[in-house]
């Protein structure tokens, strides 16, 4: 449902136009930052779900020993490519359809950057749920052994 929507946003809307002849780079930005913040921080949030389902839907990435830098390095790498598999279809798209998209190297850092977002909301969540972890069970009251109330002792007859 995630990536249906994804290329809903990003590619599906295709519009018909009658091919430009103005050469294909000049759809191409690659002046990195210079771009409204509203669509650089939609590109983030976009990629977000990336970044938390990647490790969950795929058990090669969580599976073993991987350290935690490990499956960012992942993230990382799954994050620029399918964001870039993105761009070069918005730019295929642009040379062949005459479709109105720009690449743009910003959506290639705002979506990494969701991705690992995400994957780090996702490490947050899992060791604070983690036995041991909770804000409850690291205060010095709860390892203290609960008293005994007069029903729970055995009967000292």
């Amino acid at each position: 449902m995630y990536a249906v929507s994804v290329l809903a946003i990003t590619v599906v809307p295709v519009r018909f136009h009658r091919p430009r002849h103005a050469p294909w780079w000049l759809v191409v930005q690659l002046v990195p930052f210079h771009v409204p913040p509203w669509s650089f921080a939609l590109n983030i949030l976009m990629f977000v779900p990336f970044g938390v389902l990647l490790p969950l839907i795929w058990p090669r990435i969580r599976s073993g020993n991987r350290s935690a830098g490990r499956v960012f390095a992942w993230v990382l790498a799954w994050s620029l490519a399918a964001s870039t598999a993105i761009e070069l279809t918005q730019l295929v798209e642009w040379v062949t359809l005459g479709n109105y998209r720009t690449v743009d190297v910003n959506d290639l850092i705002a979506n990494t950057a969701g991705g690992l977002l995400g994957y780090a909301v996702l490490a947050l969540t899992a060791s604070l749920s983690r036995p041991g972890c909770s804000p409850r069970a690291s205060s010095p009251r709860s390892s203290r052994r609960p008293a005994e109330s007069s029903s729970t002792r055995p009967d000292s007859r």
